[in-house]
């Protein structure tokens, strides 16, 4: 990658103490680029992106988005006392609130919306996440043409809506706060493969509208052609970079991620 990055992280590593989940994450997004990972469950990749959304503190190394530091220099201190609620007392070393502000949006897996809201109350709030950034009305427009079935279901409280339906909310919430950078985790999960293929055709449109992405799923068919290029993590590392023109085949995919058979 030749262009200017958005997204840098150097020698980055974290975990929820004591244990260590991820480590010496080195990664470069450039300004118009989409990329996307995959990997085994249960090997770092939402703790990775929880950290960068700020909502987990990174152990050690530097977050850098449009070229200001999100996060505190230097290592984390260990916990003193196993007996004490250290996070009630340590100063964070990164918060979520500065995250937005840069514009740096992230979507959860696992459609965390409030139940007891419309879809229309929930699309109504969400620009206040977009911090002064101008073009509300055009990203909502944009948003209509991106779900229509929102439109439809506009009325409906979320805890009514298919998990299909929460996730397009879930993404337009993300859109509606005018992203620099969208990171969708897992969007796929649980979506029947009517609903994954509209899902993808409408975070094609996403990344077409020069909206840089980083997304995590284990659909290897559904990230091809969604991004740039494509990293395995695996035991919280990354061990592998494919670029778009060589995204691999299935059997492939389970010998990066397995081994090979015996």
């Amino acid at each position: 990658m030749t262009e200017t990055p958005l997204l840098e992280l150097r020698g980055l590593g974290g975990g929820y103490p004591p244990i260590s989940v991820f480590r010496n994450i080195d990664l470069s997004v450039g300004m118009h680029e989409s990329v996307g990972f995959f990997g085994p469950n249960g090997h770092g990749k939402t703790t990775l992106l929880k950290t960068v959304a700020g909502l987990i503190d990174p152990w050690e190394g530097d977050i850098i988005f449009a070229g200001n530091r999100l996060n505190a220099e230097g290592r984390m201190r260990a916990r003193t006392s196993k007996n004490l609620n250290y996070d009630l007392f340590r100063k964070r070393r990164i918060r979520a609130e500065t995250v937005v502000n840069a514009g740096l949006i992230y979507v959860m897996q696992g459609n965390l919306l409030f139940p007891e809201m419309t879809v229309e109350e929930v699309l109504d709030i969400a620009p206040l996440a977009a911090k002064g950034r101008t073009g509300i009305t055009a990203m909502r427009q944009r948003v209509d043409d991106l779900f229509p079935r929102l439109q439809e279901r506009r009325g409906s409280k979320i805890r009514y809506l298919s998990g299909g339906e929460r996730q397009m909310v879930s993404i337009a919430v993300g859109l509606l706060a005018l992203p620099q950078m969208l990171i969708l985790d897992e969007p796929t999960l649980g979506l029947s493969p009517k609903l994954r293929i509209e899902l993808a055709q409408a975070i094609r449109k996403i990344r077409d509208s020069r909206v840089p992405l980083i997304i995590v799923d284990q659909n290897i068919e559904f990230l091809t052609g969604l991004v740039d290029r494509l990293f395995l993590f695996d035991h919280g590392s990354i061990t592998r970079e494919i670029d778009s023109g060589s995204m691999p085949k299935h059997a492939e995919i389970m010998t990066m991620m397995f081994g090979e058979a015996n």
